[in-house]
C-alpha cells in the first residue's frame, strides 16, 4: 500500500518525456522556447518543470510533440518512489537483464505490482501509447468510474483491456479524447498532453468521490454535519445542489462530519448516509478518506437554551416524561441551572415540567436528530395559543395566512384586542404574515401538532419576507 501511494504521488514525473531527468527546478521553465506558457499545456509543463519533476532537453527546449519510451518512464517512476533498485527480484523480462541501463529501476516497479510487460518482454525502447499511458494514470492515481459511464469514443472496443481505464480518465475529466468520438489508443503520447494529464490527475489526488449509483439514487447533495462544520477541512464543488457525484477535496488535517442525501426520480423520500472525514498528511499530501458511520454513534447533543423559551419564570428544576407519561432515567437528560440549558440525549416526544419553587409549567418537547446534531424544539402546550404584544415584535393590527396552494391551512388566525390568537384545525406548519399601525410587518412561523394527546404549538418569528 505504502508503495501504490508513493506511485500515485509520482505519476507526474512517470508520465513525462524522453529527456526528462530528476532535477532540480533550476527555473527550467523559463528557458522553454518552444512552448505556449498561456494554455493549459505549456502551463503544466510550467508547473512540473517548476517542482522539478520534468526538464527539458540540453539545447534549453522542451519538444512537447515528442514521445516517451517506457525504461524512461521506469526511471523516473523508481527515483521518484525511492525505490530500492539494488536489492530486486528479476522480473524475468526477456529483452532486460542485470546490468542493463535502468534494469534496477524496471525490477523494482514490476516487484512493487506497479507495471508489467506482455508475452514476458518488457519492450524498453517502445514509445508509450494513448491506451496504455490510460492504464498507468488510472492505476496509478486510483480512478475508477461508475458502472453507468458511457464512452464516446468509437475507437474503443467493448471488453478491451485498457476501456476501463480509459472510462476512468474520461469520467474523471482527465481526458476528453483526440476528438469528440475518438480517442486515439494507439497513438503516442506527446510530451505536452503528457503534462496536462497528469496535471489533471494529479488535482484528484488525495480526493474522495461519492456517487449516486452507489447507494442506488439519481442525485445526491452534500451538507456538513456536527456543531462545529468542518469548512476549513474538506470541502466539495457546490455548484450543482443535485448531482450524481460529488468529490470531497482536503483542505487541511483534521476529521469533519458528512452528510450525503439522496433522492430518485420516482420517489419523494430522502436518504442520508453519514461519513467522518478524515484528512491526513500522507508524503507530503493531504488526503481524503471517508469512513462510512452510524449518526447516532457519532451524535452531539445541541442544548437548549432556555432563556429564548420566553418562559415566565427562571426554572431551578426541571423533569422530564415521556408521551405515555413514565418519568425518563435522570441520565438521559441535564439540566443546567447556571446556563439555564436543557439536553435530552434520547430522540422522541416528551413533556416538560419547568418549576421555580411555587410555579410551574408544562411544555412539549420534540427531540430529533439531523447532521450528527440532537436538538430540542420545545412547544407551548394549548388548545389555543395566545400571543401578546409583549411577545411579538409589535402590536398587530392585520394577520393574513399565506397559502402555498398545495395543502389546506392547519390553523386559524385572528387578532382580539391587540393579541393574536390562534386555534389549530390539523398538523402542519403555517406562516402568519403580521402587520402593526404603523406598517411594521414580520412573519411567524407557527407548527402545530400533537404530542401526548395534546394540542403543541411551535413559534418561531421572522421579520424578513420568507
Amino acid at each position: 500500500m505504502q508503495s501504490q501511494r508513493l506511485f500515485q504521488l509520482a505519476m507526474a514525473s512517470a508520465l513525462a518525456t524522453s529527456a526528462i531527468i530528476i532535477a532540480p527546478p533550476a527555473h527550467a521553465a523559463s528557458f522553454f522556447p518552444d512552448i505556449n506558457p498561456t494554455n493549459e499545456e505549456g502551463k503544466a509543463i510550467i508547473q512540473l518543470a517548476e517542482r522539478g519533476i520534468i526538464s527539458g532537453y540540453m539545447d534549453g527546449t522542451f519538444k512537447p510533440a515528442n514521445p516517451i519510451t517506457r525504461t524512461q518512464a521506469a526511471k523516473i517512476l523508481a527515483g521518484i518512489l525511492k525505490l530500492d533498485t539494488v536489492h530486486v527480484k528479476n522480473p524475468q523480462f526477456k529483452d532486460i537483464k542485470p546490468g542493463d541501463e535502468n534494469y534496477g529501476a524496471i525490477a523494482a516497479l514490476a516487484n512493487a505490482g506497479i507495471i508489467n510487460g506482455a508475452n514476458g518482454y518488457f519492450y524498453p525502447t517502445q514509445n508509450i501509447t494513448r491506451e496504455q499511458m490510460s492504464k498507468m494514470i488510472a492505476k496509478g492515481f486510483g480512478l475508477t468510474s461508475t458502472s453507468n459511464t458511457q464512452l464516446p469514443f468509437t475507437d474503443v472496443k467493448k471488453g478491451n483491456e485498457f476501456e476501463p481505464h480509459i472510462k476512468a480518465l474520461f469520467a474523471n475529466g482527465i481526458t476528453k479524447g483526440t476528438s469528440a468520438t475518438t480517442f486515439g489508443p494507439k497513438s503516442n503520447v506527446k510530451r505536452s498532453q503528457l503534462a496536462a494529464f497528469v496535471v489533471r490527475a494529479e488535482k484528484l489526488l488525495g480526493n474522495a468521490t461519492v456517487y449516486a449509483s452507489q447507494f442506488k439514487q439519481d442525485y445526491i447533495f452534500a451538507s456538513y454535519g456536527g456543531l462545529e462544520p468542518a469548512e476549513d477541512i474538506f470541502t466539495w464543488n457546490e455548484e450543482e445542489d443535485m448531482t450524481e457525484s460529488i468529490t470531497i477535496t482536503p483542505i487541511k488535517e483534521g476529521t469533519g462530519k458528512l452528510v450525503i442525501t439522496g433522492l430518485t426520480d420516482d420517489s419523494e423520500d430522502f436518504i442520508d448516509i453519514f461519513y467522518l472525514v478524515h484528512v491526513k498528511n500522507v508524503n507530503g499530501k493531504l488526503k481524503v478518506t471517508l469512513e462510512e458511520v452510524e449518526e447516532d454513534d457519532y451524535i452531539e447533543n445541541l442544548p437548549l437554551d432556555l432563556s429564548e423559551s420566553k418562559l415566565p419564570f427562571i426554572p431551578t428544576e426541571v423533569t422530564v416524561q415521556n408521551a405515555n407519561g413514565q418519568p425518563l432515567a435522570s441520565n438521559f437528560y441535564n439540566f443546567n441551572q447556571q446556563d439555564q440549558t436543557l439536553s435530552i440525549s434520547q430522540n422522541g416526544q416528551y413533556i416538560v415540567t419547568f418549576s421555580d419553587g411555587t410555579q410551574q409549567q408544562k411544555m412539549a418537547a420534540d427531540v430529533y436528530s439531523y447532521d450528527f446534531v440532537r436538538s430540542i424544539d420545545l412547544y407551548h402546550l394549548t388548545d389555543e395559543l395566545i400571543l401578546t404584544a409583549q411577545e411579538l415584535p409589535f402590536e398587530p393590527t392585520h394577520v393574513a395566512l399565506e397559502s402555498f396552494g398545495f395543502e389546506p391551512v392547519p390553523v386559524k388566525a385572528t387578532i382580539l384586542d391587540g393579541q393574536l390568537h390562534i386555534t389549530p384545525k390539523a398538523e402542519g406548519l403555517a406562516i402568519l404574515h403580521l402587520t402593526g399601525k404603523n406598517n411594521e410587518t414580520s412573519y411567524l412561523y407557527i407548527e402545530s401538532k400533537k404530542i401526548a394527546g395534546q394540542w403543541a404549538f411551535l413559534v418561531t418569528e421572522d421579520e424578513d419576507e420568507f
